[in-house]
């Protein structure tokens, strides 16, 4: 019985691909009208990053959920999420006040407030319309969510953890120490700082949250956290990171999976999470959706190209072991192979 629910999800999630792909189609098209360098950034983070959109929309098949409400909540915050994170990178700006006004937006979309229109009052460039339709779309979607509300703090609690980590990364040279400050302040010592920071850099669990808001509350916001913070979430960026390693290694960029003394170490660290997330994924309703983005998420990154490239493989079978990702991480790459996934 779960391995036909899991099938008719998949199925469900892989139907859902084209209107995300519409939905990133409205976002093209209000980029292309603001000026100069974010037009770029904006476009940029667009095509470089709808893979994000795909993966978050996963969330929209949640059973009981009001899918496209919540596929447009999904598509707008996760777009803010890569646009800024391009205006934090790309554009030679180090400052901090910047980033934290910037990502003003990201929380305002959660909020539900009448949203400011200062966004980029510390920023060198801006413009009227594109952020804050961004922020207006999320805020609609989420506002025709009926029980959003019941869920809106933990959707904050998360984005709060994630602006902080966004500005902290992006601010020069001191960005570690800096990032090693908030951390050793903010959170226990139960697993490492890089470890802390990766699980603050996912949105995941706001999607979780998004879903859950269509329907009576049925999951306290402490079973959400206790999944996803830092377990499920860690495990997402850190395997982002793990593929990633070639080029920021290449281009001295922040990479969270460094910090590990050996590989054996990471592997092992790697091992945790995803068990950490399974088992946890066990206390929530519809324990067969969280098994399948987790083993999902594996599937995904270890069927990147980059993976391959750099001799990761081994890491993802040995991931793979014992759950459905050593199905979806062949089907993966067949879906690769057609230009499904990309």
């Amino acid at each position: 019985m779960g391995f036909i629910r899991r099938m008719q999800l998949i199925k469900d999630y892989l139907r859902l691909f084209p209107k995300v792909r519409q939905e990133l189609r409205r976002w093209v098209k209000a980029a292309q009208a603001i000026p100069s360098p974010l037009r770029e950034q904006a476009l940029a983070s667009i095509n470089n990053k709808a893979f994000h959109c795909l993966g978050g929309a996963v969330y929209a098949v949640y059973p009981g959920a009001m899918t496209e409400v919540v596929l447009g909540a999904i598509v707008a915050l996760q777009t803010i999420s890569d646009y800024l994170d391009n205006l934090c990178d790309r554009l030679d700006v180090t400052d901090e006040a910047a980033f934290r006004r910037l990502h003003k937006s990201f929380l305002q979309a959660l909020e539900l407030t009448e949203p400011s229109q200062d966004y980029y009052q510390d920023y060198p460039y801006g413009e009227s319309t594109y952020l804050l339709g961004l922020v207006r779309a999320c805020q609609e979607n989420l506002s025709q969510l009926p029980y959003y509300r019941s869920y809106q703090r933990a959707a904050l609690y998360l984005a709060t953890h994630y602006c902080e980590l966004q500005v902290r990364k992006h601010v020069g040279r001191d960005r570690e120490k800096y990032l090693q400050e908030w951390i050793g302040r903010a959170f226990p010592k139960s697993i490492k700082w890089q470890e802390w920071a990766a699980a603050a850099g996912s949105t995941l669990g706001i999607f979780f949250c998004f879903a859950l808001a269509s329907q009576a509350p049925a999951v306290r916001e402490q079973a959400i956290l206790d999944a996803y913070f830092p377990w499920t979430q860690g495990l997402h960026i850190l395997l982002d990171y793990l593929i990633d390693q070639g080029e920021d290694k290449l281009h001295g960029d922040l990479n969270f999976t460094f910090y590990y003394s050996t590989r054996a170490e990471l592997c092992l660290a790697l091992q945790q999470f995803a068990q950490e997330s399974r088992i946890r994924a066990r206390a929530l309703p519809h324990s067969y959706f969280h098994h399948t983005v987790i083993d999902g998420l594996v599937a995904l990154y270890g069927s990147d190209p980059k993976a391959k490239a750099q001799g990761q493989r081994d890491i993802f079978h040995q991931l793979s072991k014992g759950s459905s990702a050593r199905y979806l991480l062949p089907a993966c790459l067949g879906l690769r192979r057609m230009g499904v996934i990309s």
